[in-house]
């Protein structure tokens, strides 16, 4: 009987963050002590008003229709409000698009973008979910190593040197999870002038 999936589905790994979790919850109900260094969830309560505003919110029959695929219109313009208070980055709204997470942010993202083969350029450390988010949607992962003694950042000549003719995009994280590394404003700049062919 044929697979009832996809080969490139069934091509993927499982999830490496889930897996070590999966293995601290056993730990833990056997009895052991364990630190988890696998999802990343608050050991607190979500807070009282954030529960109270999305109870709030569920129970307003204006939310019980189903909202534009981007997003609710008056959201989108917030996220750009905001983006053009805090960098100082012009966007407009129809620019902007709403997702359920970064992750699905990123797989939309290669989903519109990748043609089966195209590159996409990756310094590591990278999230784990990256590769295979690249690869569901037909691309191929470049993967450029870092450095400590480089703080975990990528230069524009790396970059540079990682291009072929079937590069397409770049993944690019500051703060990075999981390096922690933060690019200053100046080295951010370049990449973005780089990435834009400027």
């Amino acid at each position: 009987m044929p697979s009832p999936v996809s080969r490139r589905l069934a091509s993927l790994t499982d999830s490496p963050t889930m897996a070590i979790t999966a293995r601290a919850a056993e730990l833990r109900a056997a009895g052991r002590k364990v630190i988890g260094f696998g999802a990343g969830e608050p050991d607190f309560p979500t807070p009282a008003h954030i529960v109270a505003a999305a109870q709030a919110a569920c129970a307003d029959p204006v939310n019980h229709r189903y909202s534009p695929a981007a997003g609710l219109p008056a959201l989108r313009q917030a996220v750009a409000a905001k983006t053009r208070r805090d960098s100082g980055y012009e966007v407009d709204p129809d620019q902007v698009v709403i997702t359920n997470g970064g992750k699905g942010a990123i797989f939309g993202g290669f989903a519109a973008l990748l043609d089966p083969g195209d590159e996409v350029l990756l310094p590591a450390p990278y999230w784990v979910s990256y590769p295979e988010a690249i690869a569901l949607a037909g691309g191929v992962p470049r993967v450029i190593p870092t450095r400590a003694a480089e703080g975990f950042r990528v230069s524009v000549d790396r970059l540079e040197a990682a291009v072929t003719g079937r590069t397409k995009a770049l993944v690019f994280v500051s703060p990075s999870n999981p390096s922690g590394a933060v690019y200053p404003r100046h080295e951010v700049e370049a990449i973005g002038r780089w990435a834009g062919g400027a």
